[in-house]
């Protein structure tokens, strides 16, 4: 007899607590089912259980009469784990939804109600390809799915991205990254070098920027005893640290032009001088450079060596902007809020409806590093369970209930205060705050939709 740790993993999603159940009845024998209610808890339990296979009912709170939350469920279970396989458990008034979740990328639909024996048999195939797609994996193909791992978001221009990163890990030569400043350019740079075949070898970084002239060089090419004051032993360099790995040059755009003579003669010949040294050392690491500066504009005002540019864009990635990025604003701001909490040992808070509206509506200028500085600070100083537009130092978007006056939406106001406090003082558990507040599971639900009282 297997034990729980040897079966096959399976989630099964639904917000119905007796047919979590049931299916847990069910199917415990043959697989270890993990139950989820809602989003965070089944994505949650992707990434931490590496769940091959999941069965999702898209009626999710706070929307259970709507697909929105499911398909957003599924879109983010793919991109966290490229390799499951999730089936959407649909009746036949949901075929239309069911139908726009297999275009985004679900494996299969079983139909309501279900029958167990039809459905251990689907399950049996499903789980012979995920055991056959696994053996077919290479070591290549399973550094792709770490390499990843940080790197958050689902809309079409980070999938571009990812696509780009994958094709360019696959050669050896230089590569420059094009972004604003805060876009992630070092997390893209760790990603490329994880991917490649240098990945066995050491990744290091510098930015060129941050450092003075007169530092940078050392740091670079390293020194030798007596070289300048100070100097007191030899000392190897960031180059010849990369020794079979990879060097990321941040903000390549602000290097000096001796620098950048430097940096040329090792592209083309493989070769360094440490300074106050003679003796060429060869050195064999890939070069990947990153700056948020228009270098062909710099190139074109002299300020930018263009053979040295053109030594560094063989290959090129351009990273979006924040703004540019739909949804993703909303899918980093849940997984800082999450991260944030357990590195700052804060207690975990949710965004309020005005709060999402107003960063889905925010430029980010300062792109991730912004929301994340905003995210952090929110965490430390908001008070009670939510977090708005306030503790963010966002504007309050037009039309939203904090800005109004009337009566009404004053008593409104009251009721979502009444509504949170109870969700808080319950933990959370919906049939238990409903009972409390003396009204239905459904009316309560309608409620935490119509507030944005997405409890998590």
């Amino acid at each position: 007899m297997k034990t729980t740790n040897s079966l096959p993993k399976l989630l099964v999603i639904d917000d119905d607590e007796q047919i979590l159940k049931q299916l847990q009845w069910a199917l415990s024998v043959e697989y270890a089912v993990f139950p989820a209610r809602e989003r965070v808890t089944a994505l949650e339990t992707v990434i931490k259980e590496d769940i091959p296979v999941a069965l999702l009912d898209l009626g999710l709170p706070p929307h259970p009469r709507e697909a929105v939350e499911g398909l957003r469920t599924l879109e983010e279970a793919i991109g966290r784990n490229p390799l499951i396989k999730v089936i959407i458990v649909s009746g036949n008034s949901e075929r239309q939804n069911a139908l726009r979740a297999l275009e985004k990328g679900a494996h299969d639909i079983f139909a309501k109600p279900v029958n167990i024996d039809e459905l251990k048999v689907v399950l049996q195939r499903v789980y012979r390809r995920v055991e056959m797609e696994r053996e077919s994996l290479d070591e290549h193909a399973l550094a792709n799915r770490v390499s990843f791992e940080n790197m958050i978001g689902s809309s079409p221009a980070m999938k571009t991205v990812y696509s780009n990163i994958t094709k360019v890990a696959e050669t050896d030569v230089p590569i420059l990254i094009l972004g604003e400043s805060g876009t992630g350019k070092e997390l893209v740079a760790n990603a490329i070098h994880n991917l490649s075949a240098r990945r066995s070898g050491p990744f290091g970084a510098i930015n060129c920027g941050a450092i003075p002239e007169t530092l940078l060089e050392s740091e670079l090419f390293g020194n030798e005893k007596g070289a300048f004051t100070g100097a007191t032993m030899h000392r190897r360099g960031k180059l010849e640290y990369a020794q079979s790995g990879t060097l990321f040059l941040d903000e390549i755009g602000d290097l000096a032009a001796e620098l950048q003579v430097k940096i040329l003669r090792f592209l083309q010949e493989k070769v360094i001088e440490r300074v106050g040294g003679r003796e060429p050392i060869p050195v064999d690491c890939r070069v990947i450079a990153a700056t948020h500066r228009d270098l062909e504009k710099a190139v074109k005002e002299n300020r930018f060596r263009e053979d040295l540019y053109f030594r560094l864009a063989v290959l090129k990635i351009i990273l979006p902007p924040l703004r540019e990025r739909g949804s993703d604003v909303v899918e980093l701001a849940m997984h800082l809020v999450d991260s944030f909490s357990r590195e700052l040992k804060r207690p975990q808070k949710k965004f309020s409806k005005p709060a999402l509206e107003a960063m889905q509506r925010h430029s980010w200028p300062g792109n991730v590093r912004e929301l994340q500085n905003r995210i952090k600070r929110a965490l430390v100083l908001a008070e009670g369970p939510f977090i708005g537009p306030n503790d963010l130092e966002l504007d309050v978007p037009q039309g939203s209930a904090i800005q109004s006056g009337t009566l009404r939406e004053a008593r409104e106001e009251l009721e979502r205060e009444i509504i949170a406090k109870r969700l808080q003082e319950n933990g959370g558990n919906v049939s238990k705050t409903a009972r409390v507040l003396g009204i239905s599971r459904p009316t309560l639900y309608e409620l935490m939709s119509r507030y944005g009282l997405d409890w998590r």
